[in-house]
């Protein structure tokens, strides 16, 4: 009873810090280059683009100087590509009220865990991909935006790894994250999805946050979470979202948590392993959600914590594997 105490204390807290980070399964329709171009490292300045009018050449006296390729248009986006930019002083490259179709490839940022790699705010269109960051404070920040693809990239040592806040129909597909020091991926948003990305040595896994803004119908599935140091994906009064097809192992808290009254969310098809806090744990009146078709196995001690643990009711369970669960908890 003490340490389930404990693990909702941990709960809450997360709470606490989720509404303190507000501050910040549609395809984009901004495509990368199909052409198989690798561009040369070059190193410059950070970028700041505050409108289409920025989109401009390298060569150019104004705007951002940054642009290698493309119009702005659906089938020709701008390309933003081959920079290596230091994000020791201030975000490494920064977009803002903008709509036309343009994709960052093949960048390389860094910084000291005190800026953002890449901030979007107000943006529509766009991609992030194929790109390295190291060292920064959150590695793609997204706010207020849609149709954004964060596609193929590789994000480490950061606090926070790719953040979506109040942002809709947006993707993050078959991203490498690792080594980050609170969330890997947060989502505040609806319509959303987050697919094949494999998350490594993170505090936390996923965020689902309905805490501050709306967490609905987004699908999560066919992701890797490996010791995460609190938990794998966690939902926050978050509401009919699928989380599918994901693989959670060797954690030192709970696999899944469903909290804060999130109801109407689909669980199936997960695995979930050798976690040292429960498999599953619905908590703090969350109803209506069903759990379905999942291996849940080696999680927990048995006594305190379980492969299947919930305090709420009005739950569905449902062919579900598992060895050990709480008295109320049905399998």
């Amino acid at each position: 009873m003490q340490l389930t105490r404990r693990i909702l204390g941990t709960l809450c807290a997360l709470v606490v810090l989720a509404c303190a980070l507000t501050a910040g399964y549609l395809t984009s329709t901004a495509r990368q280059p199909q052409d198989g171009r690798v561009y040369p490292r070059v190193r410059r300045l950070p970028i700041s683009i505050y409108g289409a009018s920025d989109f401009t050449p390298p060569t150019s006296s104004t705007g951002c100087a940054c642009v290698v390729a493309g119009s702005g248009s659906a089938g020709d986006p701008y390309v933003i590509a081959g920079w290596e930019i230091d994000a020791s002083q201030t975000d490494g490259i920064s977009v803002t009220s903008v709509d036309a179709h343009f994709v960052i490839t093949q960048v390389n940022i860094s910084g000291t865990k005190q800026h953002t790699a890449i901030r979007f705010e107000n943006v529509q269109n766009a991609e992030v991909s194929k790109s390295m960051t190291a060292g920064t404070f959150s590695a793609v920040s997204i706010r207020a935006s849609k149709n954004v693809a964060v596609v193929d990239n590789a994000i480490r040592e950061s606090e926070y790894g790719v953040w979506l806040e109040a942002s809709n129909s947006n993707i993050v597909v078959h991203n490498t994250i690792g080594r980050i020091g609170q969330v890997s991926i947060f989502v505040r948003g609806s319509d959303n999805l987050v697919e094949g990305n494999l998350i490594e040595g993170t505090y936390g896994g996923m965020n689902i946050d309905g805490t501050a803004g709306p967490a609905d119908h987004n699908m999560v599935k066919n992701n890797t979470i490996r010791a995460a140091q609190a938990y794998g994906i966690g939902l926050w009064q978050a509401h009919s979202n699928t989380i599918a097809s994901n693989t959670i192992t060797n954690g030192q808290g709970p696999g899944m948590f469903i909290t804060y009254a999130s109801s109407d969310n689909t669980i199936e098809s997960n695995d979930v392993r050798q976690n040292t806090g429960d498999g599953i744990l619905i908590t703090q009146s969350s109803s209506d959600n069903v759990v379905q078709s999942n291996v849940f196995t080696g999680n927990g001690d048995g006594v305190y914590t379980f492969d299947l643990h919930s305090d709420s009711s009005n739950n569905t369970w449902r062919d579900n594997t598992y060895l050990t669960r709480s008295s109320d908890t049905l399998g």
